[in-house]
């Protein structure tokens, strides 16, 4: 059987973005996704946030206009 391709999301606690995790998920896809470290805080984007960790979606903190974070997060 042939390897999964690794799937990055960008957007993954937007309204669209958590259904595209999801589905990528439940096909087998590695799942990365991309989040602000503020989302964490945000009391329901954080229980999004948990919901992912459970599905195993590996978390990536940074934010597209922080070029550092990026680096660090990649």
């Amino acid at each position: 059987m042939a390897q999964k391709s690794k799937i990055l999301i960008i957007g993954g606690t937007g309204y669209i973005g958590k259904f595209i995790v999801e589905a990528s998920v439940k096909a087998g896809h590695p799942t990365f996704a991309l989040v602000r470290e503020s989302t964490v805080s945000d009391p329901v984007k954080g229980k999004l946030v948990e919901k992912f960790k459970g599905l195993g979606v590996t978390l990536l903190h940074g934010d597209l206009y922080d070029h550092e974070s990026l680096v660090k997060a990649f």
